[in-house]
């Protein structure tokens, strides 16, 4: 297992932060099949994306849980799991919208049921890169193994952002 440490500057999208793209496209490059983004926002390289705000260029706009049961059991080589961090950003990025997350359904609860979907996905071998301020991911008992983890500072008194990169065990 791989454990990195570096320094980007900030950006409101995810993908706009050199190594945070970096780590996953280097992921995405050594597979061949469909990844799927289900809180994609802006600048996913996922082929398949999803997000609430019907003002972002996802191909879906559905809650995460309703787009991952669009995909069939193990159809999914990676999966990007890069939903808001804390229940400021939820407000942040869906303000004006008028939705509100249910129950554990909320990023201090961890999207368990979607975490649950994503597993169902994912094929043998497959990957879900996970962003946020924790390096949770999938888990054991989901049938995942940590491959590698990246720490990306940002300096000041800026959270860093963590990256989790599992595979699912075949």
């Amino acid at each position: 297992m791989t454990i990195t440490r570096t320094w980007a500057m900030p950006a409101k999208y995810t993908f706009r932060c050199k190594p945070l793209l970096d780590i996953l496209l280097r992921y995405k490059g050594m597979t061949t099949g469909i990844w799927a983004d289900p809180f994609a926002g802006f600048h996913s390289p996922a082929d398949l994306t999803n997000d609430l705000d019907p003002a972002t260029p996802a191909h879906y706009h559905l809650e995460a849980i309703e787009f991952m049961h669009l995909h069939e059991s193990v159809s999914l080589e990676g999966v990007v799991f890069d939903p808001p961090y804390s229940l400021t950003q939820v407000s942040r990025s869906y303000k004006g919208m008028g939705l509100q997350f249910k129950g554990k359904e909320n990023p201090t609860g961890g999207f368990p049921a979607v975490r649950d979907e994503i597993a169902r996905v994912v094929i043998p071998g497959g990957y879900v890169v996970s962003y946020g301020w924790n390096t949770v991911g999938m888990g054991k008992t989901r049938g995942f193994k940590a491959v590698e983890y990246l720490i990306c500072s940002h300096g000041g008194n800026r959270n860093d952002t963590l990256v989790t990169v599992e595979q699912r065990s075949a």
